[in-house]
């Protein structure tokens, strides 16, 4: 099944959100099938179609029942439209965090999980391809309780099965020692196989390895020093995890750091704890999502912020101001694709500004107001009265998007004069709660800001440039 135009789709709620944009869930017309519509903002200068076109590549080469489906994309006004399968059970995450932190303490459970990710790593490692950046949030569950591995944004295509690569790339705490070094020329497809490893030790304890008392700079360094076989092991105190010996045994052959020992997906596949009797390994992925649906409904982590999809007039509006006479310029239709079905954030119509530049200046910072407000409501996990609060104070500065003589709008003057105010010395208090601090202590080394880079203040050793080029990209994220 292909999907070539919006005309194809019914756009429903807002399901998740990432780097590179909103995801609704959609239905196709035809079929009736639901479908998880990604939709790519191409004006934003964060957005990287190099990485965009990659992971649609990967995505459309993909036939695996363990991989999530492509269906197609194309180009709407200025959004690029991805539709791909939707998979409507959650990820491993949310099971594990629906059971406050305890993990999943069925073996037989985790090896049922285990064994579908394999048989996905098998697949894409055949075809030359490593995801690298493996774990619980990217593997999915759907309500019959089969298992898709998706998020191929970092993955890469390798030109043979001896190929390397050189970037660092992954999430922390899921990293293998390899890609944190990028030692022996690089990393190959063994790097999933370790990132396996770390989701296994998650869905059992809880958190991945090291997670419980490191800071993710800590660990990387913890991992980097993992050398020798059995280092890490050592490190993570794998002997006295209170789990069979066959998956201790699963989870050691998963952390070899000797690239050539470690075994690949084909091997696991034919281990013991993989090939135990799993009669009922759907049936108790569809208890964990009830579960975790019965944890949403009592923490209301489901209900708050379900924004549903409204088609953008933006292209339209600027139709219509180029071919209509100023005095016939009566109706003005604004995107409201952030609607929230419970609380609209504003209540009362905003100022309409006849300047079309003050227009797109308003319409981004309502934008962006409605993305702080969604990462600081699952941050702070606010009640309903802060949710109002914030709502009533995000309306009253979009109330301020108005321009004086100067040509400067008042909240962006405030909001100006409120970060000099907060940075001078005096108010040093407020300023290490609220701005960057000035230097970032982690353990014996002092990092110290510079515009946008981190600089070591002592002599350099053979993990300030991973420490650096990571806390590089840790800042760009938390700005973006």
């Amino acid at each position: 099944m292909r999907v070539n135009s919006t005309d194809e789709l019914e756009i429903y709620e807002e399901i998740g959100r990432g780097g590179f944009g909103i995801v609704y869930r959609g239905i196709i017309k035809k079929t009736k099938e639901e479908v998880a519509v990604k939709q790519i903002d191409l004006e934003q200068d964060s957005t990287d179609l190099i990485e965009i076109n990659k992971e649609i590549q990967i995505l459309s080469e993909c036939k695996s029942p363990q991989i999530t489906s492509y269906y197609g994309s194309f180009v709407k006004n200025y959004k690029l439209w991805v539709i791909m399968e939707y998979v409507d059970g959650g990820s491993i995450f949310e099971l594990i965090k629906s059971s406050g932190g305890l993990g999943i303490k069925d073996e037989k459970t985790i090896a049922y999980i285990t064994k579908n990710v394999l048989l996905a790593l098998s697949y894409l490692h055949n075809q030359n391809k490593i995801h690298r950046d493996l774990k619980s949030q990217n593997i999915l569950v759907n309500k019959q309780g089969h298992i898709k591995l998706t998020d191929f944004g970092v993955s890469t295509q390798l030109n043979s099965n001896f190929s390397k690569r050189n970037t660092t790339v992954g999430t922390p705490y899921w990293m293998a020692p390899e890609i944190i070094l990028n030692s022996n020329g690089g990393h190959g497809y063994k790097a999933d196989i370790w990132s396996l490893g770390c989701c296994c030790y998650e869905m059992f304890h809880g958190k991945p390895p090291l997670q419980d008392s490191n800071p993710p700079m800590k660990a990387l360094r913890l991992i980097s020093r993992c050398t020798k076989n059995g280092d890490f092991i050592k490190l993570i105190d794998l002997k006295n995890l209170e789990v069979s010996e066959t998956f201790r045994d699963f989870l050691s052959l998963c952390f070899i750091e000797d690239t050539n020992l470690r075994f690949n997906s084909d091997k696991l596949l034919k281990h013991k704890f993989i090939n135990q009797r799993i009669d009922d390994g759907p049936k108790s992925i569809k208890k964990l999502i009830t579960r975790k649906i019965l944890h949403d409904t009592t923490n209301n982590s489901s209900n708050n912020h379900k924004s549903y999809y409204v088609s953008t007039e933006i292209h339209k509006n600027q139709i219509k101001w180029n071919n209509v006479e100023e005095e016939d310029q009566k109706e003005v239709n604004f995107d409201i694709s952030s609607l929230s079905q419970e609380n609209n954030s504003y209540n009362s119509e905003p100022t309409i500004n006849p300047d079309e530049d003050l227009f797109n200046i308003q319409h981004q910072f309502q934008q962006i107001l409605n993305k702080v407000s969604q990462k600081v409501e699952q941050k702070c996990k606010l009640d309903q009265t802060q949710i109002s609060i914030m709502n009533q104070l995000d309306e009253n500065m979009m109330k301020l998007m108005t321009k004086k003589d100067d040509d400067k709008t008042i909240i962006f003057q405030y909001l100006k004069t409120l970060l000099k105010e907060l940075s001078k010395s005096k108010n040093y208090e407020i300023n290490k709660q609220i701005l960057p601090s000035k230097s970032i202590r982690q353990d014996n080394l002092i990092f110290r800001t510079d515009s946008n880079t981190l600089k070591p203040s002592q002599s350099p050793n053979r993990f300030d440039e991973i420490e650096r080029s990571l806390m590089d990209s840790w800042i760009q994220r938390m700005k973006e």
